[in-house]
């Protein structure tokens, strides 16, 4: 099986439920549920790779905190390799306080934090050598990695032989193609979320939007859309839907595009060809919004098949 390596953003994510409006100043409100959870995108995605079984690897900074304590001792919980984490004293580790409301949306609060201090500099090269994918996970919220710094470690890695995934956050400094442009020639997938996309490419029509990737050189292109599924765009010229789980109704959808990510990642750790690892996906996908939390109910490789055989019904 191929070994990953996920780089990119960190969070500790404060998940309170249900919060359907905030209290009005200088009074309270009482909540069914508070906890504290690692997330992020790069740390989600190798949190639910290493759940699934996948032999996965993390390169990310946290704060010399509290949080930073939480998130080694979670993710090596999680069966992830976590030497690639960088501890640096002089920053907070990342954190979110997230508000999910009570049909499983969710909106938050975000201190940047170490995930924005993160440097090329901080990763060690020999990780990149010793796996097989390089995921950089969270891009447009690494604002010292951003740009051309990861456009450089990905051509590193392409030069050395690996196969190179990138997926976006949101980006608040409105920066969107000036940021991802210089990554996409060295990347063998891009997939964004639809709003991100939207944004990056200035096109609202899917197949516009991955016209616009790969005239500026990303070899496969997946737009993920939600309740839909995802859109994938493969190098030969294939170019389809595949739908997701539509009968559960979502928890909390806080790490469900980090999930799907992880999901096809793993198909591609497994050999699997681009339509069959979409499937597993959008399954690992709707695992991940059953539970709170952005890795809660992520389940194993085993189990995530029996799921798909159980409800393959619903997607064909």
């Amino acid at each position: 099986m191929k070994k990953v390596l996920c780089i990119g953003s960190v969070t500790t994510d404060i998940i309170v439920r249900p919060v359907d409006a905030l209290p009005d100043p200088g009074t309270s409100r009482v909540v069914e549920n508070a906890a504290m959870y690692v997330g992020g995108c790069a740390a989600n995605a190798a949190n639910d790779l290493g759940k699934i079984g996948v032999p996965v690897s993390c390169a990310f900074k946290v704060g010399e905190d509290s949080f930073g304590s939480f998130v080694k001792r979670t993710m090596k919980k999680y069966n992830v390799n976590t030497d690639g984490i960088v501890t640096d004293g002089s920053v907070d580790t990342t954190c979110s306080i997230l508000c999910v409301s009570s049909d499983g949306q969710r909106s938050y609060f975000f201190n940047p934090g170490s995930a924005a201090a993160y440097k090329k500099e901080d990763l060690d090269l020999s990780l990149i050598d010793q796996n097989d994918i390089i995921f950089v996970a969270g891009a447009l919220l690494l604002y010292d990695f951003d740009g051309v710094p990861c456009s450089e470690i990905l051509r590193y890695a392409k030069e050395k032989g690996k196969y190179t995934v990138l997926d976006t956050a949101w980006d608040s400094r409105d920066r969107w193609m000036e940021l991802i442009e210089p990554s996409l020639p060295y990347l063998d997938l891009f997939m964004p979320s639809y709003d991100e996309a939207v944004k990056i490419a200035g096109e609202t029509d899917l197949d516009r939007i991955a016209d616009c990737f790969f005239a500026k050189g990303a070899k496969n292109v997946i737009i993920k859309i939600g309740k839909d599924g995802a859109y994938i765009c493969e190098e030969n010229g294939k170019r389809y839907t595949l739908p997701t789980y539509s009968k559960y109704k979502p928890i909390d959808t806080t790490g469900a595009g980090d999930s799907f990510c992880a999901g096809f990642i793993a198909g591609l750790a497994h050999g699997l060809d681009y339509r069959t690892s979409g499937k597993i996906a959008n399954a690992v996908g709707t695992l991940c919004v059953l539970e709170v939390g952005a890795s809660t109910g992520i389940r194993t490789w085993e189990e995530t098949l029996q799921f798909m055989e159980e409800n393959k019904d619903q997607v064909e």
